[in-house]
């Protein structure tokens, strides 16, 4: 049960607690002044343990300040050539980017320094590279490697007996069942670590656990047991002068008071957690803290502050969208241009390599007229001879010449790909979000005045275009993840009736709007050895297609055959069919968007994400169409590991 303290009992808390943090903060800034003034005496081995003194500091309450500190510790020991050194502050700066959402510069970081402690064979450091490795690839949802780093950290915490590390991993363990909604397990792995940091005072871990304790009592829906963890943990935070984390866990209280239906206190801590987020200036935390107060008003039927908060967390969701687009973009155009000088360079190497064939061949040329004068006899021989190494000549230089001209070809379709997916994004972007931008003016000026059908009209269009935003964004981070190899590729034996049932669940809808049928003829036998979350991505995608171009109370038809060592799915459509002169870019992005029957929209990427997909599991894919009559794809994959 609740306490509820007297009035004049939580006026001398609030007072307590203000004094404290003042206590608190000028004891920083005074810490800080001392360490700055420290800088400028001392030598530069020295400096560099007042800089991590300083990075120390401003860890919970600056990471920006945090950050420019390390980074000079870093360059002066690089300086200094202390490799130990240099390790221990690649780890501190990937920690940093990792609290600011930086997650590919935090891996590079830790990769770095697990290089240098791996050469100095450090396992206690080594193994705390291999925590927070494990840490990242969790907040990326890359669960495999999160996993394999995680035990690896734990094993080699356990073989060198450093069993106070150990336990505290095993937290982040914990965090990996509650994602897999394993949450006994979970709360089994949380207690240790919990029980670890009472009995060693260790303050920061504690908070952070009892943070995940209250979180995964909130998914068991036992509201009264997350809030008793959420007190404790906020209680360690306001101690410790950890803003970030007040901010954090006062959200989660207010959460839960949602759920339990105490509006008042709800909104109470989710303003408080508001004013420090706002305060330390975290995107995240006010975008978190909006979309709560949001579901408060809207439970209370407040619907218009509801609606202006929403509209706030929509702002700013949109304002760190814009900022991870542009810094994407920025990455895109980087490795475009790094992609265009390595291909330049090798069209420079190879011109560099035919000029020393045309050169050694006039040597061997003179050499064979000289040779030729002053052994005459054996000139039957040497004209032979010369007669070879001639041919020889020319097939290096044809080869030569054959390596550049497909060297030039893949670096004018290099560029042709940026501009034209550039092109993509400037124009499929531009049209949804003007249409967003319009939409949502005209609701925020005219709101009170609209008729609940006209709101509901917007909403509904605010609602496509947003779909048609996040499909186009969808595909071109799977098309890029794909141009980079970041897709792994993991074939297994997969049971195709299961895939496509699955594929044809997701477009009944859409389907039956339009009252096409979809008949599957797959059987249990057929069963192919590919990588099965890109093999539904293509199923799913063609039959969308299928869905998508074919008129009202048409029919879509699936069925397998087995070919040597190949099975193929055949997609039947009575649809609209392609014409010849689009069938030869069906799979180039020359090919562009096509609207369907029903004028719905795509973004054009599908079908080149399809048979990047179908390759790299060593299959093909084909189409043959009639114009009013209907289109077929083939999609042929290996039935064996064999194949």
């Amino acid at each position: 049960m609740i306490r509820i303290l007297s009035k004049n009992l939580v006026i001398s808390f609030l007072s307590s607690l203000l004094l404290t943090n003042i206590v608190v903060a000028n004891t920083i800034d005074a810490k800080v002044d001392s360490l700055v003034n420290l800088l400028e005496n001392v030598p530069d081995t020295n400096k560099i343990e007042v800089l991590n003194k300083l990075v120390e500091v401003y860890d919970t309450i600056s990471y920006a300040k945090s950050l420019g500190y390390a980074l000079e510790s870093l360059e002066l020991t690089r300086k200094l050539k202390n490799d130990e050194a240099i390790a221990s502050v690649l780890f501190t700066i990937g920690k940093i980017e990792y609290y600011l959402g930086d997650f590919d510069k935090a891996i590079d970081y830790f990769l770095k320094a697990l290089a240098i402690r791996e050469k100095f064979n450090n396992q206690k450091e080594i193994a705390e590279s291999y925590n927070m490795l494990g840490i990242v690839y969790m907040e990326i949802n890359d669960k495999d490697k999160a996993l394999d780093y995680l035990n690896k950290a734990w094993d080699l915490s356990n073989a060198i007996g450093n069993f106070t590390f150990a336990k505290k991993i095993s937290n982040n363990l914990g965090i990996i069942y509650t994602k897999r909604k394993e949450y006994e397990k979970a709360l089994s792995y949380y207690q240790i670590t919990l029980d670890h940091c009472v009995k060693n005072k260790d303050k920061k871990t504690e908070c952070v656990t009892l943070n995940n304790i209250g979180a995964t009592y909130w998914y068991l829906k036992k509201y009264h047991k997350a809030l008793e963890y959420y007190f404790k943990a906020l209680n360690i935070s306001k101690a410790a002068g950890n803003k970030w984390s007040i901010s954090n866990t006062s959200r989660n209280i207010g959460e839960v008071y949602i759920n339990l239906g105490n509006y008042s206190k709800s909104e109470q801590y989710l303003k408080n957690g508001l004013v420090i987020a706002k305060e330390i200036n975290s995107k995240q935390l006010i975008r978190d803290c909006y979309l709560t107060l949001s579901e408060l008003y809207y439970a209370k039927t407040d619907y218009k502050n509801a609606y202006n908060y929403h509209k706030k967390y929509s702002d700013i969701k949109d304002s760190i969208f814009s900022d991870d687009m542009g810094k994407n973009i920025a990455k895109m155009d980087v490795k475009f241009e790094i992609i265009q000088k390595e291909k330049e360079n090798e069209i420079l190497k190879k011109e560099n390599e035919i000029t020393l064939l045309k050169l050694k061949k006039q040597e061997n040329q003179r050499n064979f007229l000289i040779i030729g004068t002053l052994l005459i006899l054996l000139s039957i021989g040497v004209l032979f001879n010369r007669y070879q190494t001639k041919k020889k000549d020319n097939r290096l230089l044809e080869t030569a010449i054959r390596k550049i001209s497909k060297s030039e070809k893949d670096l004018k379709e290099s560029n042709s790909t940026k501009d034209k997916l550039f092109s993509i994004i400037a124009h499929d972007l531009r049209s949804p979000f003007n249409v967003l931008v319009g939409l949502t003016d005209l609701l925020s000026q005219k709101v009170d005045s609209l008729s609940a059908t006209k709101i509901k009209e917007y909403s509904t269009y605010i609602n496509q275009s947003s779909i048609k935003v996040l499909s186009l964004i969808d595909s071109l981070l799977t098309w890029s993840r794909s141009q980079t190899g970041k897709i792994k590729i993991s074939p297994e034996y997969i049971n195709l009736k299961e895939i496509v049932d699955s594929c044809i669940e997701i477009v009944s809808l859409h389907a039956k709007e339009k009252g096409i049928s979809i008949i599957s003829n797959l059987s249990e036998n057929d069963v192919s050895y590919t990588d099965k979350e890109t093999i539904v991505t293509v199923i799913r995608n063609i039959l969308s297609n299928a869905v998508k171009f074919t008129p009202n109370k048409g029919v879509i038809t699936v069925k397998s055959n087995k070919e040597d060592n190949f099975i193929s799915i055949l997609i039947s459509d009575t649809g609209v069919g392609i014409s010849k002169e689009n069938l030869s870019n069906l799979f180039k992005i020359e090919s562009g968007t096509t609207k369907g029957t029903n004028q719905e929209e795509g973004t054009g990427l599908g079908l080149i994400i399809c048979k990047e997909f179908v390759e790299k599991n060593k299959g093909s894919i084909s189409v043959e169409s009639e114009v009013n009559v209907g289109t077929t794809f083939k999609i042929s994959l290996p039935n064996s590991a064999n194949s």
